[in-house]
């Protein structure tokens, strides 16, 4: 760090109240599209080093309504006497919104952090790894391959260009660090909740795509941030609903830490944390909470001079053992510099008190407050955000979605991730005089954009200038009981020549998806089985063809129609 740098950060620090290097601690959740009065308090209040904000659905909270609740999210019940379950509502919507609108709203949370006299910039985080990951889905955004799908390119420019373009279009609008580049190594098939979210099955497949993607982040302008350290590629049991036990001998466990160590060796600012207990480098805690692991292993042994994120802390492999606040100072006093509490209820202003009492009360040095801080706000000064306090140029906003490059990149990402995976049934290509019944699920990223670009039924369209009067049922993500009648109903009829079905894989589904296998079995005509994974959730030995795309954007299921007739 050079002399200047280090007097401005020092010089800063030394500015703040032990309240406000608390709240620089933490990254605060908050979804939408409208600024409302409590995120403008509360970034006045905690000052929170960033927002990490999202528009997969809208918030209900317990400030507003207290009775609100989901069993999809209730794996995140808070340990406490009463009972608290976060408060994410899936399936309300945010409110549409132009980009231009959306890097006004923005602005407007990093100007109020500004007012403090501090002039610490606000920064904006987001998950954009490709596929079904996919925070923003407005305005037209190109929406890329998983990074699997850049692996399966066979070219690593693939994986460059594609972080790159996602770099490019998010960074006009305001969003300036992300939670990719993901550098688990996955090599457990079954696993829920790496699988193509990898770049491979193995450290060298990882490390060289891996280290293509960190840098085209960097290149865009993106903070990046290198997950889930020490690796969660060998797991059977998604953090996000308890909490996974990884046991394996240390000389296997040197194998899934080699991208991580590559990419500290390649200057990667930031590293988040895996809330998974690692027995053979610390049998008592997760990794999240574990001096061992984050200050002895990667900071001391390893030299990583970075900032440490934890994994949203109030995810169910933490807070089925911990209260949040206890999570909190114990994540912080393991090496922890950054605490992810995405969650827009209460509790973050209790945890807040919680662990600003913690450290008046000596469970937690101002000492490793001071620098967590100074990390944290070292990636923001190397990356230029206290030049501007991170503000953009709103009628800028949609310049990087605007790109031509950036479209050739998606289109061009989308047919080379693009594979068949057998054609056992040898129905490739497929004759356009062949009467084709199409069976497409209701993807959330396609019902969550809703555009004419982007929407339910899109893959179906497809087939409308290849094929006369293409059949479909349309059905959930998760099949239900009545959906798989209508399937069965229609695949009876003799109207048609072979079936073409989806069967995507979305991590939040939490299953297998069995609709494929029973229609498989029900029928003697061809099936066709486009999917977004290679793995056994969604490709049974059953399936005589197999399309996967790596992705469900409509650059990527437009890809897989040529590739059904031989268009590429």
């Amino acid at each position: 760090m050079s002399t200047d740098k280090n007097f401005f950060i020092a010089e800063l620090i030394d500015k703040m109240t032990l309240e406000q290097k608390v709240g620089q601690c933490f990254v605060i959740g908050f979804c939408g599209t409208v600024v409302t009065p409590t995120i403008l308090e509360r970034i006045r209040k905690i000052k929170p080093a960033g927002i990490r904000a999202g528009l997969t659905f809208r918030a209900k909270t317990a400030l507003h309504d207290p009775y609100a609740t989901s069993e999809v999210f209730a794996h995140r019940v808070l340990r406490d006497p009463t009972g608290s379950v976060k408060d994410i509502i899936p399936g309300i919507l945010p409110p549409h919104c132009t980009n231009e609108e959306y890097c006004e709203f923005l602005n407007t949370m990093k100007e109020e952090a500004l007012k403090d006299g501090l002039g610490i910039p606000l920064h904006i985080t987001m998950d954009m790894e490709g596929d079904v990951s996919c925070d923003y889905t407005r305005g037209g955004l190109f929406n890329l391959p998983s990074p699997m799908g850049a692996t399966a390119s066979g070219n690593t420019q693939m994986a460059y260009d594609a972080a790159w373009a996602t770099g490019r279009q998010l960074n006009a609008l305001g969003v300036n660090w992300l939670h990719s580049p993901v550098l688990d190594t996955n090599t457990e098939p079954m696993n829920p909740e790496i699988g193509t979210r990898s770049y491979g099955e193995t450290p060298e497949e990882v490390i060289e795509y891996g280290e293509e993607g960190y840098k085209g982040f960097r290149d865009a302008g993106i903070i990046t941030t290198g997950k889930h350290f020490p690796g969660r590629g060998e797991s059977v049991t998604d953090a996000h609903r308890g909490l996974p036990v990884i046991d394996m001998p240390r000389e296997e466990m040197e194998e899934h830490l080699k991208p991580f160590k590559a990419m500290v060796d390649a200057g990667i600012p930031c590293i988040m944390t895996a809330h998974t207990v690692y027995p053979c480098l610390d049998p008592d805690n997760a990794a999240t909470l574990s001096k061992p692991i984050l200050t002895d292993l990667l900071k001391n042994e390893w030299g990583f001079e970075g900032c440490v994120t934890s994994d949203d802390i109030t995810m169910g492999g933490i807070v089925e053992k911990y209260e949040v606040d206890e999570a909190c100072v114990a994540s912080l006093n393991a090496g922890c510099d950054l605490i992810l509490l995405r969650d827009e209820a209460p509790l973050i202003d209790e945890v807040f008190e919680k662990v600003v009492q913690a450290v008046k009360d000596g469970k937690l040095s101002e000492e490793r407050i001071n620098d967590a801080v100074r990390r944290s706000l070292t990636v923001k000064y190397d990356y230029g955000l206290f030049d501007n306090g991170n503000l953009r140029t709103v009628d800028q906003a949609s310049s990087g979605i605007k790109d031509p490059k950036v479209a050739k990149i998606a289109w061009e990402t989308a047919l080379a991730a693009t594979k068949v995976l057998r054609d056992e049934a040898g129905v490739l290509p497929l004759s356009k005089d062949k009467k084709v019944l199409v069976i497409e699920q209701r993807c959330p990223l396609h019902f969550r954009t809703e555009t004419q670009k982007c929407h339910p039924g899109i893959f179906w369209e497809n087939f409308f200038s290849r094929t006369e009067s293409p059949g479909q049922v349309e059905v959930e993500m998760v099949p239900s009981e009545y959906d798989m009648k209508r399937v069965m109903k229609r695949i009876v009829a003799d109207d048609f020549d072979v079936i073409v079905t989806s069967n995507y894989y979305d991590r939040r589904a939490h299953s297998k998806s069995v609709f494929v296998d029973d229609m498989v079995k029900a029928t003697d005509k061809p099936v066709i089985v486009v999917t977004n994974s290679p793995y056994p959730y969604t490709v049974d030995d059953a399936y005589k063809t197999v399309i996967c795309t790596y992705g469900v954007a409509p650059e990527s299921l437009t890809a897989a129609v040529k590739t059904i007739y031989g268009e590429k």
